[in-house]
């Protein structure tokens, strides 16, 4: 069974930046609505609102996050070690094919992550327009939202580039020309992601 095939399809394929833009907008829809519905009860907080989606969705999102780096890198990985020896790592291969599924799980998890922070950023948003309403805002309040909407501006930003990378059909390093002359071989691409991977765990003890 295969899915419908239309222009807007192709459109949003040509550049997964749009895709995504679109995802966000239907994100933001939904938590939109729900927040509607919400403010209809007569004990309808927007503080409890926001700490109720703040406590819920954090600490899964950390996870996730966690489990979505360690599939990251190894999609990656395995889409370079493609490109570079596809007789060994091709889709044909049995790593070809458990790099797809890996890179299926990775993109997968990059989405709903971002699908997380968007709905974080409208409870913020909701927050926001209440403390305006009631004229509440301090200091304190304006350095909370302006820090937290910083840090999910920032990550879904991260996690944007993460989600293009792991989805998109090209590789990562090797699809760069210069870096495919020195990057040549499978046992160069993956002593770079080595490399990369020690140095970056260096850098976050230091």
């Amino acid at each position: 069974m295969s899915t419908d095939k239309t222009w807007f399809d192709d459109k949003l394929k040509s550049n997964l930046f749009y895709d995504l833009g679109f995802r966000a907008l239907v994100w933001l829809s939904i938590a939109f609505f729900i927040f509607r519905h919400a403010s209809k009860k007569a004990d309808f907080s927007p503080v409890d609102a926001f700490i109720a989606s703040q406590g819920s969705l954090l600490p899964v999102v950390f996870d996730v996050m966690l489990a979505c780096f360690a599939f990251c890198v190894p999609a990656m990985l395995l889409k370079d070690l493609e490109h570079v020896a596809p007789k060994h790592w091709g889709q044909d291969t049995f790593a070809g094919k458990a790099g797809g599924l890996i890179r299926r799980l990775a993109g997968d998890l990059t989405l709903w992550i971002l699908g997380a922070q968007v709905s974080l950023l409208a409870s913020l948003g909701v927050l926001v327009v209440y403390v305006y309403k009631e004229d509440a805002w301090s200091e304190g309040a304006v350095q909370f939202v302006a820090v937290f909407s910083f840090v999910l501006v920032a990550s879904a930003g991260i996690f944007s580039l993460v989600s293009v990378w792991v989805r998109k059909k090209t590789s990562l390093v090797t699809s760069h020309e210069k870096f495919l002359t020195i990057l040549d071989t499978g046992w160069k691409v993956l002593g770079f992601y080595v490399g990369l991977i020690a140095f970056t765990a260096l850098a976050a003890v230091l």
